[in-house]
Formats: structure tokens, sequence, C-alpha cells
């Protein structure tokens, strides 16, 4: 494999999911990368300036509106050559290494959205006058690269192609957006080795030319160090719960994490715990909640919708829980899963796609179009103390393998066989 030759240490990230003022997935993962790169030796750089982060002015119009008028003005009159110009900023976005530094692009991923209906093409971003980094590296599909560098895409799953019916992506454009990757990507970095399989398969691209470094999860520290007492008492005074004394769902509310089959299999049992629901409603949310219509008064509170949780909160609720519930449909690795069994909790995954590739036989699998199925899983976890506990002691010394030290040490060996080295 050919080295790849730059002259300076920067390592760019994109910025845009970190931006976002709930988090993502993706943000995590980006936040992990930021700390592993820093630690080889980069100057971790983020590319700030994404569209979705920007919080709306109360009582002004709403941010989509004001998305689409900034993006019909930039389209034509600031984009100079097709290329938008990255810009040096004082300071990068919170909660990663202090040598990170700050860069502008505003509106980059809209206007890069904008550009690929247009002209079938990712949009070129050029660096700051003189400076180039080492490196870019689009921790999401993006219809953005950067000029004169390597670009690196991770591509975490292929949920868009495959299971289309449980987004709201236009297929059409997010085809071509892959397609483009493929062809322009220096390497393509995923998570799973079903995802890297997919990504093989669908976008046809060369094996040696994909690499799965998986993820890099830590448990939560501060729920870790919650005592017994103090947990109770956080359980308590925030949710109105004990400790294992309820079932929890945490993620957003769409099609692909199945939360409709889960309630109506919790709701088929006599299960006394409560099923405590952590998560924003995103797209096509209201049919994951429709085995709630009209049976408030038969599942009397036995189903709590909390909404969206602050992660110290959250952790809490995942450490306290009886057992998490995680039965997505697809995942390219399943990161509330792991989260869970980091802090020794047990925990129901299904069993499509990665999901029993990443838990192995430290959680309990079931199949997630199955009602049935998951009815029996969440009974046995219910009534199964031994059951629980083997699970709650194999959690965390599964979550070992994903440990950030061992992701930091695989994607270090991705680095060298690149040549992409900080020195």
């Amino acid at each position: 494999m050919a080295r790849l030759q730059t002259d300076r240490g920067i390592y760019l990230l994109d910025g845009h999911n970190l931006a976002m003022a709930q988090g993502t997935g993706i943000a995590t993962y980006a936040r992990g990368m930021a700390e592993a790169v820093a630690g080889q030796g980069f100057v971790p750089g983020v590319i700030s300036g994404a569209d979705y982060g920007r919080p709306a002015s109360p009582g002004r119009i709403g941010a989509g509106l004001r998305l689409a008028r900034r993006l019909a003005a930039h389209a034509g009159v600031r984009l100079r050559g097709g290329v938008v110009n990255l810009r040096p900023t004082p300071a990068a976005l919170p909660g990663l290494p202090p040598t990170t530094l700050g860069f502008d692009a505003p509106d980059c991923v809209g206007l890069a959205h904008l550009h690929l209906r247009r002209h079938g093409q990712l949009l070129p971003l050029r660096p700051p006058p003189g400076l180039t980094p080492r490196v870019m590296h689009w921790t999401f599909p993006t219809p953005l690269r950067l000029q004169g560098v390597p670009n690196l895409y991770s591509v975490l799953d292929l949920i868009p192609l495959v299971m289309p019916e449980t987004t709201l992506t236009n297929q059409a454009a997010h085809a071509t957006m892959t397609r483009l990757i493929g062809e322009h990507a220096a390497h393509i970095v995923t998570i799973s080795e079903w995802s890297r399989a997919d990504i093989i398969r669908i976008m046809g691209i060369a094996p040696e030319r994909v690499t799965n470094t998986w993820l890099g999860v830590a448990p939560d520290v501060a729920a870790l160090a919650l005592s017994p007492s103090a947990l109770a008492a956080r359980l308590m005074t925030g949710f109105g719960l004990q400790p294992q004394g309820y079932f929890l769902f945490y993620a957003a509310i769409e099609p692909r994490k199945n939360l409709r089959r889960l309630i109506e299999a919790y709701l088929s049992t006599d299960i006394a715990a409560p099923l405590i629901i952590a998560g924003k409603k995103a797209w096509l949310w209201e049919a994951e909640l429709a085995a709630l219509a009209g049976r408030e008064s038969s599942h009397q509170g036995r189903v709590r919708l909390l909404g969206h949780v602050p992660r110290p909160n959250l952790m809490a609720l995942v450490r306290g829980a009886r057992a998490v519930c995680f039965p997505s449909l697809y995942e390219g690795f399943g990161l509330p899963a792991m989260e869970a069994m980091a802090l020794g909790t047990p925990v129901l995954t299904s069993t499509a796609s990665c999901m029993p590739e990443i838990v192995a036989d430290a959680a309990l699998c079931a199949d997630p179009y199955s009602v049935t199925a998951l009815a029996e899983a969440l009974r046995a976890l219910d009534g199964d103390g031994e059951l629980r506990a083997r699970l709650a002691a194999a959690g965390p010394r599964r979550a070992e393998f994903f440990s950030p030290d061992r992701y930091a040490t695989r994607l270090a060996a991705l680095h060298a066989r690149l040549g992409l080295l900080a020195d």
C-alpha cells in the first residue's frame, strides 16, 4: 500500500455531530478519536461551523428556515469556484483534548449536500493558507473533502441503503454520496466486522481499503463511582425509581431501534418493574409509540417516557437498571449495549446485524422481529437472578475488548499502515 505523505501533524475531524446540543453516538466516536490521535502525538483539529449545532433564537423564525435561507445566500454567491475556505478560529468545541485546534467553515455540511444534489460531486474544502494538515478524518459519511491531504471516511453503517424504510434520507443523493466517498477516500474506517462486510459487498470497496477499528468504550467514571446509597438516592430523587427496580431503553425513538416491538412485548407480560424510556423523539417516532395509544388505563404507568436525559443522570439510570433493553433491528456497533455492559448492567439485545458479534456471550440476544421472543427474554431477565448476575459479571469483561486503549492501538496500527505518522 502506498504511503500517504504530508508535512504537518494536525489531524482534522469534522465537528458536525460534536456541535449538536444533545449529542449523538457519532459525537462520542469523534471525541474518542480526538483523544486517541492526541495520544499518538498528533494535534487534533475540529472543523466547526456545522449547521445543526446552532441554537434557534427565541421568537425568531425556525432553525430549518434560517438554514435554508443561509444556504440559498451562500449558493452561487459565497462559493468561489465551488470551494469552501477553511479558516482558523480561536477555540475548538468543549470536551476535547486541550491541544485541539479550531477551524471554521460556516454551513459546510448543508452547502455540501446542496452541492451534491446540484452537481453530483463532493464539495471541496480548502485549507487555510500555509497550513497543510496531515489528514482529514470525516467521522460519518459527508459530501465534503479537504483538498491536498488524505481524506479518511468513517462509514459506521449502511442503514440508509440496507433499511431505507427506517430513515428520512434522500436515497438517490445518499447513494451518490456513498459512491463518491468510495472513489475519493484514501481509506474507509468502520466499527464492526458486520459493517465492514456490508461496505465491501454493497459499496464494492476492495477489502484492503476498509479497516475495522471497533469502537473505544470506557465505563462512565461518575456512574461507576456512585456508592449504592448514592445511586439509590439519585434514582429516587430524580426519577422515583429503585435500583434494579426497572427496565431501561435508551436511544433516539425511531424505527430502527425497534421500541414498538419492545413495548408490545413488555405489555404482554405481567412484569411489575416498569419499562423506562429515555430518548428524544426522532424521525417517524409516532409509530414506535403506537403500542401505548389508548392503553393508558390498562398499563397504569408501567411504561414511562422521560424524553432526553442529560448524560450524568442517564448513566446513573443505566447503572441502576434491572436490565438495559436494546433490541435494535440494525446497528453498526450498538453503543448503548456496550455502555451498559461496561457498567455491569445486564443487557437484552437483538440477534440482528452486528449485535451478537459485539456482545458475544455477555448479553441475552433475542429475535428483534418476534414480540414473543422479546417477551420471553424479558421474563427470563426479570425472574432469573442467576442469569442477571452472570451477565452483570460478563459485561465488563467483554467491554475490556473495546477499551479506549485498545481502540487507540488499533487506530494507530491503521495510521502506520497508511504512513500517517505524527512526526
